[in-house]
C-alpha cells in the first residue's frame, strides 16, 4: 500500500473518529438541555395547575377544573393531566387509556408517595415525562394528586434530526475530506517519493542526472536535494572507479609482463642447467673419442652416449618450445566429463598393463562448463601421467568430477558455481619439500626416466588462463592428490 494512501485513511479515520466523538458528545448535551428543560416547564406548569386546583377543591368548584384541564389539553396536545382524589378515584378518568403496561404500573408506584415525584419513562430513550404533585387544603390535608404525562414527541424528534445531521455531515465529510486528504497526500508525499524512486532506478540504469526541484521546503524537497547530491557523489565515485580499473588493468597487464620476465628467467636458468650437463658429457666424450681411435668397441660405447645426450637435449629443446608456443585456450560450452573420458580411456591400457585400477566418478547432471576442451585434456594427460608413475602394480587410482561451490573469483564476493576435478592415488607420496616446488618449471622427480619438469608447470598456466585454481595434498608412502577447481561461467572468456 502506497503511503500516500496510508496517510489519506490514517487522517480520514482520525478526523472520522474526532467528527464523530464529538457529534456523539454535541447530541448527549442536546438530550440533557432539552431533558432539563422540558422538566423546568413541566415543573412550572405543574405548580401553576396545583395552585389553581387547589383552590377550586376547596370551593368545590369541580367544574371549573374539568374545564381547565380540557382547555390545557387542547392548547397542548402532548400533555395529559388527570387528578386523583384520597380514594384513588380519576377526575376527569384515569390515566392508562392510551399508555403501555409497565408506565402505568410505574406511575400507580408514584401515586403511593406523598412527596412530589417527576420520572421519565423509559430512562435511556424516554417517550414521556411523568409529574406527580400532592393536592392539600389548607390544614394541610392531602385531598388527592396531580398527574402531568407529557409526550416527549417533539424532543425525539429534534434529536433524530440532530443525529440525522450527524450522520449526513459524516458522509459529507468523507466525500469530501478523503479524496481533499488523497490530493493533499498525494502532491506533498505520494508524487515527490515516486520521482525520488524513478531517480534511483534511472541511477540503476547508469543515469545521474539531477531530479527537478519543485519548491518545496519542507523535509521532502530537503530529502531531493539530498538525494541530488547523493546521485552527483556517485557519479564522481563511478568516474574515479572507473580511472581506478584501468589503472588497475595497466598494472595488472605490467605484472604480468614481469611474470613472463620472470618466467622467462627461470627457463633460461633451467635451461642453462639442462642442458648444460649433456653438453659437458658431450664434450668429455669427444675429446676422449680422439684418444680411442684405435679402439672400434670404445668409439661406438662413446658415439651411442653421444646420441643419447643429442637427444635428451632435441626433447629438452621440444618441451621448451611446446611450454613456450602453447596456443591461447578456445573456450567452448563443453561438459567436462567428456574430455577427462576421453584421456582416460587412452590411459586405459597403459594402466591394466602396470596393473594399476582406474576408477572414474562423475557427479549425474553436471553443469556446462566454459573451457578449452583440449587444454582440459592436456592437464588430465599431464596429472595422469604423473600417478601412473608413482603407483606401484596393484595401487588405485581414483579420478571424480564434481559440482561445488567456490570464491576463487575475486570479483564476486559471493561463492560462485564451479566444478572440481580431482585426481587421487595411493602411490608413493610426496614430502613437504617436494610439494613447495611441484608447480616449479623444470623440477621433477623423475629425471631418470627422462621427465623434464614442465608439466605441471604446464597444467598450472591453463589453469590460471581458466581462471581457476589447482592444489596438491601429499603424504609420502600414503599417496598424492591434486584438486582442481573450474569455475563454470566467466565474463572475460573467449567464448565461441
Amino acid at each position: 500500500m502506497r503511503i500516500a494512501t496510508k496517510l489519506t485513511l490514517s487522517l480520514t479515520s482520525i478526523g472520522l473518529l474526532i467528527f464523530i466523538s464529538y457529534g456523539l458528545y454535541h447530541l448527549s448535551i442536546e438530550q440533557k438541555d432539552l431533558t432539563r428543560n422540558i422538566s423546568l416547564q413541566t415543573r412550572l406548569l405543574g405548580k401553576g395547575l396545583q395552585i389553581a386546583v387547589e383552590n377550586a377543591m376547596r370551593d368545590k368548584q369541580l367544574a371549573d377544573i374539568e374545564e381547565l384541564l380540557k382547555g390545557l389539553e387542547k392548547i397542548e396536545p402532548q400533555l395529559n393531566i388527570k387528578i386523583y382524589d384520597q380514594q384513588g378515584k380519576a377526575f376527569p378518568d384515569a390515566v392508562g387509556n392510551s399508555y403501555t403496561s409497565d408506565f402505568v404500573e410505574r406511575l400507580h408506584l408514584a401515586l403511593k408517595d406523598d412527596d412530589d415525584d417527576e420520572f421519565f419513562y423509559p430512562e435511556n430513550n424516554p417517550e414521556y415525562i411523568s409529574l406527580l404533585l400532592p393536592l392539600h387544603n389548607t390544614q394541610g390535608e392531602r385531598l388527592g394528586v396531580m398527574v402531568f404525562v407529557r409526550a416527549l414527541h417533539e424532543m425525539r424528534r429534534d434529536l433524530d434530526v440532530t443525529r440525522r445531521n450527524l450522520a449526513i455531515s459524516t458522509i459529507a465529510f468523507m466525500l469530501i475530506g478523503g479524496p481533499l486528504c488523497t490530493l493533499i497526500c498525494l502532491i506533498y508525499i505520494g508524487w515527490p517519493l515516486q520521482r525520488l524512486a524513478d531517480g534511483m532506478k534511472q541511477i540503476q540504469d547508469g543515469n545521474y542526472s539531477p531530479l527537478p526541484l519543485i519548491n518545496h521546503r519542507d523535509e521532502i524537497g530537503l530529502l531531493l536535494k539530498t538525494f541530488n547530491t547523493m546521485a552527483a557523489e556517485l557519479a564522481n565515485a563511478r568516474h574515479k572507479l572507473k580511472v581506478e580499473a584501468q589503472s588497475r588493468r595497466h598494472v595488472q597487464a605490467a605484472l604480468q609482463e614481469a611474470d613472463k620476465l620472470i618466467t622467462i628467467g627461470q627457463l633460461s636458468a633451467g635451461l642453462a642447467h639442462e642442458i648444460g650437463s649433456p653438453l659437458q658429457i658431450l664434450k668429455g666424450r669427444s675429446e676422449h673419442l680422439l684418444l680411442c681411435a684405435d679402439q672400434p668397441d670404445e668409439v661406438v660405447r662413446h658415439a651411442r652416449i653421444l646420441a643419447s645426450q643429442t637427444e635428451r637435449i632435441t626433447r629438452i629443446v621440444q618441451q621448451l618450445l611446446d611450454f613456450t608456443r602453447r596456443h591461447p585456450p578456445h573456450f567452448t560450452r563443453i561438459d567436462l566429463s567428456e574430455p577427462v573420458h576421453a584421456v582416460l580411456n587412452l590411459l586405459e591400457y597403459e594402466a591394466h598393463k602396470k596393473q594399476i585400477e582406474l576408477i572414474y566418478e562423475a557427479s549425474k547432471h553436471l553443469p556446462l562448463i566454459y573451457a578449452d576442451s583440449d587444454g582440459i585434456q592436456q592437464i588430465v594427460l599431464n596429472l595422469m601421467t604423473n600417478a601412473l608413475s608413482a603407483t606401484s602394480p596393484g595401487g588405485r587410482i581414483v579420478v571424480a568430477v564434481e559440482p561445488c561451490q567456490t570464491d576463487t573469483d575475486p570479483d564476486h564476493s559471493e561463492a560462485v558455481e564451479a566444478i572440481q576435478l580431482t585426481v587421487r592415488d595411493n602411490g608413493c607420496g610426496m614430502s613437504q619439500e617436494i610439494l613447495k616446488h611441484l608447480f616449479d618449471p623444470f623440477f621433477t622427480t623423475r629425471q631418470e626416466q627422462g621427465g623434464v619438469g614442465l608439466g605441471l608447470a604446464v597444467t598450472r598456466s591453463i589453469v590460471t588462463a581458466h581462471h581457476g585454481s589447482i592444489k596438491a595434498e601429499s603424504t609420502p608412502g600414503l599417496g598424492s592428490t591434486i584438486t582442481l577447481i573450474l569455475p563454470v561461467e566467466k565474463d572475460n572468456h573467449d567464448v565461441d
